[in-house]
């Protein structure tokens, strides 16, 4: 009966400080928020909402009027055109349901969005509290919730699926996604950590793959003229998530060569990549094996996940800052293990400073023209994201390592 109690108490508290950061956002101070850390899209002095999400649905809408949407797409406000899977073409559309697209389905999903994130949280702690605050109003989440862009649905999905471990179910979003933005199928490395058999965990994982691909290549024709589309989703320098990011500064392109600046930041790179593997290696929490499987539970997968997603990313595309809402995937576990692990306590410390940091470093960098500390913060990342990359070796060699001296032992 008490903890009954207490779980209907932490969801009245936790849809109460919802509705408040929902306030703060859209009501309270929406132009201070959304004028001094991000651009909203806007056309004859008129700020539209939601553009990324607006952008699909104005698609959806021309392709119903024979438009080649992927070449031209007069449908959206600003000339847009489809830079997504043709699987989101698909999406049922109703003319006369246009507030229902356009505006309520969009905060709805927001809402839900700020109810996820807080209910990872431990409200009557005020350092979680403002952990809390301090990733809602941050230009990265912010702006992922203005523009309402297509990663949103992807973190939300996948945290499901970390939850639900379905193979099936699994499988179809996996797909779904994949053909929609394309970088999800890193996410497919989901059935290698679930507990089954190897074989079943192999032909789950390379099925997904073959379906994503195959599809992939029947769309191929498209998918060549999204990538000739491809500066309308890559972002500029100020608001890049990208490896390369740092050899784009002009004020650094001013005084040493773009070959020096890569060179820089793949010796940078290397270097937090062992640290990651030393760092981890040594201050890992090994669990107790058990005579069943070494199972993951829903913190560590959203990990695994996360920060695949974060790495694959980072290293491959020029992602603009919304991609960064991944590294929320990391903090479930670090607060799970925030007092019993130094490595965890480390990392959430440090995923606080980076997210308090970008606010500051993004407001100076926009709105002043100052690029100073957006040079540190793109060093951050570089280090941030290659330590990660080392931390997630080690810790899937350690889950594989005890799978298969669990399996053995049941063998003998």
């Amino acid at each position: 009966m008490i903890s009954k109690l207490n779980f209907l108490k932490n969801i009245f508290l936790t849809l109460a400080l919802t509705l408040l950061f929902a306030c703060i956002i859209y009501y309270l101070f929406p132009k201070i928020l959304y004028s001094y850390f991000i651009f909203p899209i806007h056309k004859n002095n008129q700020i539209y909402l939601f553009g990324d999400w607006s952008v699909i649905i104005a698609a959806i809408k021309c392709k119903l009027l024979n438009y080649n949407v992927f070449l031209n797409n007069p449908c959206d406000v600003i000339g847009r055109k489809h830079v997504y899977g043709s699987v989101l073409l698909h999406i049922p559309y109703f003319s006369n349901f246009d507030d229902f697209y356009f505006i309520y389905f969009p905060f709805l999903i927001n809402f839900i969005f700020l109810f996820v994130i807080i209910s990872h949280f431990n409200l009557k702690s005020f350092r979680e509290l403002l952990v809390c605050a301090v990733f809602v109003f941050n230009p990265i989440t912010l702006l992922i919730m203005e523009r309402l862009n297509f990663d949103i649905f992807i973190f939300l999905i996948l945290l499901f699926l970390c939850k639900l471990k379905k193979n099936i179910l699994n499988l179809i979003f996996i797909i779904f996604l994949s053909l929609s933005k394309f970088y999800p199928l890193i996410v497919s490395i989901i059935f290698l950590l679930n507990k089954e058999k190897l074989k079943k965990k192999l032909f789950y994982f390379f099925l997904a793959l073959f379906v994503i691909f195959y599809f992939l290549y029947l769309d191929k024709n498209n998918l060549k003229i999204i990538l000739g589309n491809i500066d309308q989703f890559s972002a500029d320098y100020q608001w890049a998530f990208n490896f390369f990011a740092l050899s784009k500064i002009p004020i650094l392109l001013n005084m040493f060569s773009k070959n020096i600046l890569i060179v820089f930041s793949i010796l940078l790179s290397f270097s937090f990549f062992l640290i990651g593997i030393w760092f981890t290696r040594i201050n890992l929490i090994v669990k107790q094996i058990s005579q069943s499987d070494y199972i993951l539970c829903y913190e560590e997968v959203f990990f695994i996940l996360s920060a695949s997603i974060l790495i694959f990313t980072y290293f491959i595309f020029n992602n603009w800052i919304y991609r960064e809402v991944f590294i929320f995937g990391m903090i479930p576990l670090c607060l799970k293990n925030n007092n019993q692990s130094y490595l965890f306590k480390s990392l959430y410390n440090l995923i606080f400073f980076k997210l308090f940091f970008f606010s500051i470093t993004s407001y100076f960098s926009i709105f002043y023209k100052n690029d100073f500390l957006l040079i540190l913060y793109q060093i951050m990342n570089i280090c941030f994201i290659s330590f990660v990359f080392g931390l997630i070796v080690i810790f899937c060699t350690f889950f594989i390592k005890n799978n298969i001296l669990t399996r053995s032992k049941k063998i003998i």
